[in-house]
């Protein structure tokens, strides 16, 4: 009987007070663990085997891990992996960066410009394969090798070559995920205090000085955050890769993840499928732990630059060149989309159609089910965002108010799922799946992709940063713990939970490989995989496809939905990165 009399609620000092971080915890554990841990655990069964879907899997110990040291496919998969994560992370860094320091300047067409180059980022990864296959098509009509052509630079084989595949893979993604980390390092400038820079200034430092000595130092952990999650992503990398150029030409783009998909569906070798995400695991498993221990050993704001007229004019034209380089493609898809088949195809691109037509977007409509791919992706992403949502919240508050028993441990659980790579997960749940024919369908779309341990870091951030003087008016006024997070927390978070419903959406939006893998008919096939597999067809070799202007209209139509969700919450989101604070 002893504390029932002091009990303020069922969340109160009675005996659930022990149960109510569990309970907080257990629709995202309940997620986590039938959707990621249990198949990663199964996974790792399954590489022990040489199961090809039909028959009786059998045990073969380690041959599947033998087999990939002496797999010439492996080491050039490996290879290309390496040589693009390479050019990928420390450039991208360098570049959101520069970015960011630029667009943090008060110049006028800032704002244009910060959404321009975000907005290519809320660009799903089909979508952005088959525009940088238009602009860099190697006949005369790709706009890239026209005006490489006026200079004297041109034209370059780009897609066809192997010498300049992979590279064109990275000019693509460059300009597709560069606002993101923009948008990051934005966040961390304003984390810097007005006064401390003022101080600085005052003690006779030049900009260089500045920077140097304040504003990069400040920034250490928002770049140490950028420099994981890209390595992560790089080593992961598909999308573009299967839309562009399916691994060629000769095996010169052929990725890890993307010998993971040949090997698994279609040679049909789930064991040495799933032996080849288990290899990838301990590859980036490797490399975050050295650059955890690189970076143990090391021992908001206005912008840096002074506001000379000479640096302002220069700031300024830098700023323009990036507006066009962000926005000509968008501006050209668009211009693309509007034109007649016989303009598109000429060997001097025009900007401006000598003849306007919308028979593109009427024609895209009556040979494929756009309505119904655009339909599915609304609803798999908006189901999976408020999914995400109503598991992520409880979860972050447990681990950002409430101490328990392992909690440390299980915190590093959940952020499991942003460093391990989630294609070890994808063979045994699709065998899962089929078993219990809910392959293609809206539910083994939605609930691989609802646990985000992202989203559960960025809301434990922003409630560890909420005054626990509120909390503690709110129990004085008899709520219990669940009211706390419904009328104190949630209210309170608007900034941070916009941030993470946006990242939501766009994960979900945007995800290519799983839906490929688990739909099979326009009922549920997603905007990403239906324009991919309807016109982002193509060979290996990288030669134009047909059907410019009408792939370009299904481009157009594909952007609108994310584009207006994030026009219409920017300032939310950004807020949101800003308050979290990314740190530790």
């Amino acid at each position: 009987m002893a504390g029932t009399g002091n009990s303020r609620g069922p969340w109160g000092r009675s005996r659930l007070a022990g149960l109510a971080p569990y309970l907080f915890l257990a629709p995202y554990l309940t997620v986590f663990l039938l959707f990621f841990f249990l198949p990663a655990v199964f996974s790792a069964v399954l590489s022990l085997t040489n199961w090809r879907i039909v028959g009786t899997p059998g045990f073969v110990g380690l041959q599947n891990y033998r087999r990939l040291l002496t797999d010439p496919l492996f080491f050039i998969a490996l290879e290309n992996t390496t040589v693009y994560t390479l050019a990928i992370v420390p450039t991208m860094a360098l570049l959101g960066l520069g970015l960011a320091l630029l667009l943090n300047q008060p110049l006028r067409g800032r704002v244009v410009t910060r959404l321009s180059v975000f907005a290519s980022y809320v660009i799903m990864v089909s979508v952005v394969g088959i525009i940088w296959r238009w602009i860099l098509d190697p006949t005369g009509a790709g706009l890239l090798n026209f005006y490489l052509a006026k200079v004297g630079l041109g034209p370059l084989p780009w897609l066809a070559s192997p010498d300049t595949a992979m590279l064109s893979i990275i000019l693509a993604t460059m300009w597709w995920t560069a606002g993101y980390n923009m948008v990051m390092y934005l966040a961390g400038l304003q984390e810097i205090s007005p006064e401390l820079r003022e101080a600085v200034r005052i003690d006779g430092a030049n900009a260089w000085q500045e920077f140097w000595h304040l504003v990069l130092p400040s920034l250490r952990p928002v770049t140490f955050f950028v420099v994981v999650v890209s390595i992560a992503k790089s080593f992961q990398v598909f999308g573009q890769i299967y839309v562009m150029t399916q691994g060629g030409p000769s095996n010169s783009t052929l990725t890890l993840v993307h010998y993971l998909y040949v090997a698994g569906f279609t040679w049909y070798e789930m064991g040495y499928a799933a032996a080849i995400a288990y290899a990838l695991f301990g590859l980036l498993f490797l490399v975050t732990v050295i650059q955890f221990r690189l970076v143990s050993r090391e021992a908001g704001g206005a912008g840096f630059v002074r506001a000379d007229f000479l640096v302002r004019l220069g700031l300024h034209a830098l700023m323009v060149l990036v507006l066009i380089a962000w926005l000509a493609p968008l501006l050209w898809v668009l211009s693309t989309s509007l034109k007649p088949e016989g303009q598109i195809l000429t060997l001097a691109p025009r900007w401006i159609p000598q003849t306007f037509t919308v028979e593109n977007y009427l024609e895209i409509f009556q040979k494929y089910r756009l309505e119904r791919w655009l339909w599915n992706s609304l609803v798999v992403a908006g189901s999976a965002t408020l999914l995400g949502l109503a598991t992520s919240v409880p979860a972050a508050y447990a681990f950002a108010r409430l101490r328990f028993r392992g909690d440390q441990w299980l915190f590093l659980l959940v952020l499991s799922t942003i460093l391990v790579p989630v294609h070890i997960t994808m063979v045994p749940l699709f065998i899962g799946l089929a078993k219990v024919k809910l392959v293609d369908s809206y539910f083994s779309l939605i609930m691989p992709t609802v646990a985000n341990g992202f989203g559960v870091f960025l809301l434990r951030q922003f409630f560890q940063g909420i005054p626990r003087e509120l909390e503690e008016a709110a129990v004085m006024d008899g709520a219990s713990r669940l009211g706390v997070l419904l009328r104190v927390m949630v209210p309170l978070s608007r900034p941070a939970l916009t941030a993470v419903a946006i990242f939501l959406f766009l994960l979900s939006w945007n995800d290519f490989m799983w839906p490929l893998i688990v739909t099979n008919s326009d009922a549920t096939r997603t905007l990403p995989v239906g324009i991919a597999t309807a016109l982002g067809g193509g060979t290996v070799s990288g030669q134009s496809i047909a059907y410019y202007g009408i792939s370009m209209a299904a481009v157009v139509l594909a952007s609108i939905p994310a584009l207006i969700i994030f026009l219409a919450l920017q300032r939310y989101f950004v807020q949101g990165i800003t308050f979290t604070g990314l740190k530790g």
